[in-house]
């Protein structure tokens, strides 16, 4: 049954739960096809843009396959989840949120202008959940992190748990919604406290810090969190390392 209503998950997630239980009763077989896409609009009463992020969501799962002039296949009864290997491990990211303390200052609801866009990589006027907090180590009382976090505001409900409980936000989004993260991007840059964080981080304005920006996409490249981390040179140290393969190839290990 399709829910709607602002606080209901997103109509094509709806609809990709309904197909993926379907294709576990049998009702569609692997090596089937789908209905058509206008009979899929029709018995969910939704858009075509719905059905087809739906389907976008359970090809990235490994259930679906699409060919141009002949549909889309069931290829599997069972979902698999696929990261990218952007990250040397998607279980690291999570163990940290889990030692790490995250004290929530704020949350609104913000729509991206020209700025704000250009530093998400998302499009202008797209409507996020804006939570600001400062991250803590376990043991220590000083701030390791100023953290801004940007939901998608379809994943919004999310933010009432954040620092409630000590799971990454991304681990939050599916277990409340049903999306799946399907890639991480990571990118480290040089930068300096601006003067209006510096006093909560209890350091100088202007002192080194590293900035790690982790932008959090689903199905079909739909970017979901962005989460913008300055952390006070002193206090952080990414660490990684490359072993070389039996090809000659150095590869993060």
């Amino acid at each position: 049954m399709i829910k709607r209503g602002a606080d209901r998950q997103p109509l094509y997630l709806q609809v990709a739960h309904n197909l993926s239980k379907a294709i576990a009763a049998k009702r569609f077989s692997v090596g089937s096809l789908l209905p058509t896409e206008e009979e899929l609009c029709a018995e969910f009463k939704v858009s075509r843009h719905t059905i087809r992020e739906a389907i976008r969501h359970l090809r990235a799962q490994g259930l679906l396959s699409a060919r141009r002039g002949i549909g889309t296949r069931v290829e599997a009864r069972n979902t698999t989840t696929r990261y990218s290997q952007s990250l040397h491990s998607l279980a690291e990211v999570a163990q940290f949120a889990h030692e790490t303390i995250l004290d929530v200052l704020s949350h609104q609801r913000v729509t991206a202008d020209a700025a704000l866009a250009d530093q998400l990589g998302s499009r202008i006027g797209k409507k996020w959940m804006h939570v600001q907090g400062v991250r803590r180590s376990s043991d220590k009382k000083e701030p390791m992190s100023w953290t801004d976090v940007y939901i998608d505001s379809a994943f919004g409900g999310v933010a009432k748990d954040i620092g409630v409980r000590r799971i990454a936000v991304y681990t939050l989004i599916e277990r409340k919604y049903g999306e799946t993260i399907v890639e991480i991007q990571q990118d480290i840059q040089a930068t300096i406290v601006p003067r209006e964080r510096a006093a909560v981080l209890g350091v100088k304005a202007g002192s080194p810090a590293l900035l790690i920006t982790r932008r959090y996409y689903g199905a079909g490249g739909r970017l979901i969190e962005v989460a913008l981390n300055i952390h006070p040179a002193e206090r952080f140290m990414y660490s990684m390392r490359l072993k070389r393969d039996h090809a000659g190839k150095m590869n993060e290990v």
